[in-house]
């Protein structure tokens, strides 16, 4: 029997990818597509104008991630995000590079995907296990707790074709997060069912990666991204603009596009949600005088408080958000108790958010709170304040805000030497994710 120093290692990395590219075929037809792959020698006399032309979907893309991390993937549609999952998955063969997956894996790239519309759900679970190299034994285990998570009840002996499209989209993520793999990809998923489902599908991610499972996430909402992730990678084009930590590439693809990370979430307000943390009320006071305010001037020191209640604290902590939006839509700020290493306590109380001298400018902004889970990734309730903040000032200053400065006039002399600009593109596509 092997010693323990002689027992093979695994290796540290778990995903390796080195110039990968996928190409699709356009136009040509099926049947000289089918001459071009089987015989090239016989298409090269085909004329110009009958041949197919190749799209790059996915080209020069060199990353890798190391065990337990997450990896996320950000870009605008057509960027070539799903096309990289596809190619992880083993659900599409590069045409050039090389990637290698040093683990067992399962993806969910569109819910319900490989569900037999005629076999219920407990055989398509049972027939999905199987297929991946697991017993009877293990699977009869599994349905039921696939069918507890999905909460589907007796629905879960009906066929899939008589499902809603909640029931499947909660059946196939229960089915991909039940399997227990080393590395898990995902597509899109966060808008799986209800809000409560949602909760239980973002606990079960954590609790995957908090037991060494290595995630990588595909979604738009740049917020899940920054709190789910440790790394992410910027896609354009099917190009690899950019890797890195997640907050320094989210924050720079939102630069690029116009828009801030925490404004990027896409899930709809939450008014008055029917049990669990709840925000009572959130109001807006001077921070002087103490009495409830809707307007100020630039300068003034304000308070936010927040009313909250939450009557299982330890089994659902809370954290809470305050954002500040000016009229148009454009985010100027976002603060969270969880940002800050602050925690709230207890069955019910009042937040309160000190913002002495507001640096913000003459506007109006909707002053909106946030009652998130402990991980401050799932959104409980948003509630705004009754009416917006009005500033109004006497200055003429221009912009969103009044930055701290000063001015300072130096005797004349000659500029120094300008300092060239390093050429970093290169730099970070070459960037490893690990």
């Amino acid at each position: 029997m092997p010693t323990r120093s002689e027992l093979p290692r695994r290796p540290e990395k778990i995903v390796e990818a080195e110039n990968l590219g996928k190409a699709y075929a356009l136009g040509g037809g099926p049947l000289v597509r089918a001459v071009e792959v089987l015989c090239p020698a016989l298409a090269e006399f085909l004329p110009a104008e009958r041949r197919s032309t190749r799209r790059w979907a996915l080209r020069h893309a060199s990353f890798s991630l190391k065990r337990g991390q997450a990896l996320g993937l950000v870009g605008v549609n057509g960027a070539g995000k799903s096309t990289l999952l596809k190619t992880l998955a083993g659900t599409a063969a590069p045409n050039e590079g090389r990637y290698r997956v040093n683990g067992t894996l399962t993806s969910l790239l569109e819910l319900g995907t490989g569900f037999h519309p005629d076999f219920t759900g407990r055989e398509n679970v049972f027939l999905n296990g199987v297929l991946l190299g697991r017993s009877a034994r293990e699977m009869k285990a599994l349905c039921e707790e696939v069918n507890e998570f999905a909460e589907l009840g007796e629905a879960f002996d009906e066929p899939v074709r008589t499902y809603s499209t909640g029931m499947g989209m909660r059946l196939g993520f229960a089915v991909a997060t039940a399997q227990e793999p080393e590395l898990l990809i995902l597509d899109e998923v966060f808008a799986v069912g209800d809000l409560a489902f949602q909760k239980k599908c973002i606990d079960r991610l954590l609790a995957f990666r908090a037991g060494g499972g290595s995630l990588i996430l595909c979604s738009h909402s740049l917020y899940d991204i920054r709190q789910m992730c440790d790394r992410a990678l910027w896609l354009h084009g099917g190009e690899l603009i950019e890797a890195g930590g997640s907050a320094a590439v989210t924050n720079a693809y939102a630069a690029a596009h116009g828009e801030h990370p925490e404004n990027a979430r896409g899930a709809p307000p939450i008014l008055e949600p029917p049990v669990g943390p709840r925000i009572r009320a959130a109001r807006i006071f001077d921070g002087t005088s103490g009495r409830e305010t809707r307007g100020c001037a630039p300068g003034t020191d304000l308070e936010v408080r927040v009313w909250w209640e939450n009557p299982s604290p330890r089994k659902t902590p809370v954290q809470l958000g305050i954002t500040l939006t000016r009229r148009g839509g454009d985010l100027c700020a976002g603060l969270g108790t969880h940002l800050d290493g602050v925690t709230l306590e207890g069955k019910s109380g009042c937040c309160v958010l000190r913002l002495p001298a507001l640096p913000l400018l003459s506007g109006t902004f909707t002053v909106t709170a946030i009652l998130f889970d402990g991980q401050g990734i799932h959104r409980y309730q948003e509630r705004p304040t009754p009416a917006d903040l009005v500033i109004t000032g006497e200055g003429a200053e221009v912009g969103l805000v009044r930055l701290a400065h000063s001015w300072e006039q130096r005797a004349a002399c000659a500029p120094p030497p300008a300092e060239p600009v390093p050429d970093t593109q290169d730099g970070k596509n070459k960037e490893s994710a690990a």
